[in-house]
């Protein structure tokens, strides 16, 4: 019985040794290390241009919508809309037979109350009248004037004047119309001040300046474009939306039929700095943690997280104000996932491993194989024209 026992736990221990043996080796092959695939490329040296494109409605800052001051009918309407007019200029008649009857009243009370007047001062100076009587005919001849400059005011009110020179936009009544006091009957815009507003972030105020310069190009109606200049940079910051408004003027030349209008839609870019001969990057390979940017530089099969200062950026590329050389290689591709030391294998853009040394072609750029494949079947068509 002792050597049956002692040959059965041998067995078993025999039997736990294999167990915990592929225990280990499967966890060995569980920790092994893989290799991340990510494209390559480096830190380049160049210009650099920041722009800042923001959405804008063009707007014009003289446009005014003349109201009637007098009550009735239309008898004179000369105003078009696309027509211009000058400063002064009549647009529009009311008729004015009532007010014509008012001031010719006014005017009789007039007469009488200077009559009136001036017997009573030849009486107070003859000492027939008080001082009291020749008070009451003076207020009575001031209040005779003051009717007779109201009914002619009411008499001008009769004229719609233009208050600009400009364009007639839009016309809200005809002839023959019978207005109020109040309505609406003409807008007039001077396309001298068209302007595009625009709501630049406060991190941009210090790179504006009045003056300088900005493109507008028309996005709905096509082939409008100019070069306007900024006119004036609102002197608070909106608290809500952290914007400081811009008022960029457009040139004469650019506006009016054929050009901008009034509310049209256009984008409006603006140059806030350029910088020559910096170290750039792809926007692609800058990595960002919080508030802190960070680019992986590759060394050997491995790579480095480091912490990189931005500087100025445009749609492709950004500048580098502190972080590695130009020359070094760097992951632009593949590289969302990786640790400081991660171990990597070099790819190109469709995910084919790439030869040491060999350099990934530029992502637009059409395959290897796909060119291959092209440049066999130009063969074979050869020689199939060759055999017909």
């Amino acid at each position: 019985m002792l050597v049956a026992i002692v040959v059965a736990s041998g067995c078993d221990a025999r039997a736990g040794d294999g167990r915990k043996g592929g225990r280990k080796d499967t966890d060995a092959a569980e920790v092994e290390e893989q290799a991340t695939p990510v494209v390559a490329g480096a830190v380049t040296r160049g210009a650099i241009t920041n722009t800042i494109a923001i959405a804008s409605t063009i707007e014009a800052e003289q446009q005014v919508t003349v109201h009637a001051e007098s009550t009735g009918r239309i008898v004179s309407l000369k105003a078009e809309e696309g027509a211009e007019v000058k400063e002064g200029a009549r647009l529009a008649q009311i008729k004015y037979d009532t007010q014509t009857s008012a001031l010719d009243r006014a005017n009789t009370s007039l007469s009488k109350a200077t009559e009136d007047y001036d017997r009573s001062k030849r009486l107070f100076d003859s000492g027939a009248i008080g001082r009291e009587e020749l008070e009451n005919a003076k207020n009575a001849l001031d209040m005779a004037k003051l009717d007779v400059r109201d009914r002619r005011r009411e008499m001008r009110n009769t004229k719609v004047i233009a208050p600009f020179s400009g364009t007639i936009v839009e016309r809200q009544v005809a002839e023959g119309a019978f207005v109020t006091s109040g309505a609406a009957l003409l807008t007039i815009t001077d396309f001298n001040t068209l302007v595009a507003r625009v709501y630049v972030p406060e991190k941009e105020l210090d790179r504006l300046a009045v003056g300088q310069e900005a493109e507008i190009i028309g996005k709905a109606a096509k082939g409008r474009k100019a070069t306007g200049k900024i006119e004036r940079i609102a002197p608070i910051v909106d608290a809500s939306t952290g914007t400081v408004k811009v008022t960029i003027s457009l040139p004469r030349e650019s506006v009016g039929p054929g050009g901008f209008l009034p509310g049209m839609y256009a984008e409006v870019t603006l140059t806030t700095d350029h910088h020559e001969d910096v170290p750039l990057v792809p926007k692609s390979a800058v990595i960002y943690d919080e508030d802190q940017a960070y680019v992986f530089v590759i060394d050997g099969e491995r790579v480095k997280r480091v912490r990189v200062e931005i500087g100025l950026s445009d749609a492709e590329f950004v500048e580098l104000s502190s972080g590695p050389a130009p020359g070094e290689p760097i992951a632009i591709a593949g590289q969302a996932g990786l640790k400081d030391g991660s171990l990597i294998t070099l790819v190109d853009y469709q995910g084919n491993p790439l030869a040491p040394g060999e350099q990934a072609a530029p992502k637009d750029a059409p395959a290897e194989d796909t060119k291959e494949d092209a440049r066999g079947s130009a063969q074979d068509d050869a020689k199939a024209g060759e055999v017909g």
